[in-house]
């Protein structure tokens, strides 16, 4: 069957056939896949969605094929899968991707599969395995780490904040949507999503030390306050801080090296450097968030089809993807033992954010 799918994509690719995806998923994330991947004339998508609601809303909008069940979208032929579903259910179609063969790109990891095995499977199969990593395709951060790789120097330290409101998501859904919940809430989530930028730009984090806790009124036993201190593998220190409780939206950073310092506002899209050896003193802005989001989003899935077809390179993958989420787990590990805990891309996350124990006592 392997031998046979390898053959159908080599003709595929000489034939310039389109490429079929099926998108698992149909929220307001699934919904911008579609969107984006229906807007290319070498793809043919069809969909996965468990509720009709989304079923019929995507056939009217879209007009593509609508399956309630994986045996018959399968059935459907697909060479790749998109999985825009809540990220407790990653995993599940990672594994049938990668036992069919199936190319695959998934939504930012929470409780990401065994990268160990994503890398043998995918190169025995020669398949594309993305884990998203939407801020590397912000202009922002591309100018960032020209920045910090040409300007910078040796990075001394870094820091970041994101203050989100997360009562204002989806004010019209209750504990269906998976950011309501504790395991998946969408401060713990967003951990690791800037993370993703701030390790490519800056570097992995080795050892963390974290505070968690509730500091708002969303809820109770409901986290909204992440603050992590890290130790990086080039010898700087990095500190995140994000916070899901104020009505009011924060995304800065400040990074320091030994030519000075740049801050970056993701917001409003401006980069401010004090580079005084190199004689650098000035604010450039390379668009706001809101403006490029939707952009943003369609450079990403658009490098997915071309890393299938072999005109890119995906940037970002499973290790690195654990190691963040490696990091998430480190903190919240650090939060109930209160020590600096060792980041370990093995060690992911629990259910839970205090669902850890300290193996000393």
């Amino acid at each position: 069957m392997d031998r046979d799918r390898s053959r159908y994509r080599s003709k595929e690719r000489r034939n310039n056939m389109k490429i079929k995806v099926l998108q698992i998923g149909a929220g307001s994330m699934g919904t911008r896949r579609i969107r984006d991947l229906t807007a290319r004339a070498d793809v043919e998508v069809a969909l996965l969605e468990m509720r009709t609601d989304r079923r019929e809303k995507a056939s009217n909008q879209f007009g593509i094929p609508c399956f309630d069940c994986m045996e018959s979208a399968l059935a459907w032929g697909a060479v790749a899968i998109s999985i825009s579903t809540p990220p407790q259910s990653h995993s599940q179609y990672v594994k049938i991707a990668l036992d069919r063969g199936l190319h695959f790109f998934c939504e930012a990891e929470l409780f990401p599969f065994r990268y160990r095995e994503v890398e043998r499977k995918t190169a025995e199969k020669q398949t594309v395995a993305a884990p998203s990593c939407t801020l590397q395709f912000l202009p922002l951060c591309k100018e960032l780490l020209r920045i910090v790789r040409e300007e910078l120097g040796e990075l001394f330290a870094y820091t970041f904040c994101l203050s989100i409101d997360i009562a204002s998501w989806h004010p019209d859904e209750g504990t269906e949507y998976y950011a309501r919940n504790r395991s998946t809430n969408g401060t713990r989530e967003m951990v690791t999503f800037e993370l993703i930028g701030l390790t490519d730009l800056f570097s992995e984090p080795q050892g963390v030390t974290g505070i968690v806790r509730t500091g708002g009124e969303l809820g109770p036993n409901y986290e909204d306050s992440w603050s992590l201190q890290m130790r990086l593998k080039n010898g700087g220190i990095g500190q995140l801080v994000v916070l899901g409780a104020s009505p009011t939206v924060t995304r800065k950073g400040v990074a320091v090296g030994s030519n000075g310092t740049i801050e970056f506002d993701l917001l409003t899209g401006d980069i401010h450097r004090r580079l005084p050896l190199l004689g650098i003193h000035d604010t450039r802005n390379f668009g706001s968030l809101s403006d490029l989001l939707e952009s943003v989003y369609k450079e990403e899935i658009d490098t997915y089809i071309e890393a299938i077809k072999g005109t890119d390179q995906w940037p970002h993958d499973f290790r690195k993807a654990n190691v963040i989420c490696g990091t998430l787990a480190a903190a919240e590990k650090s939060s109930v033992t209160g020590k600096v805990e060792k980041v370990n891309p093995d060690f992911l996350p629990a259910e839970l954010p205090d669902q850890y124990e300290d193996e000393s006592e």
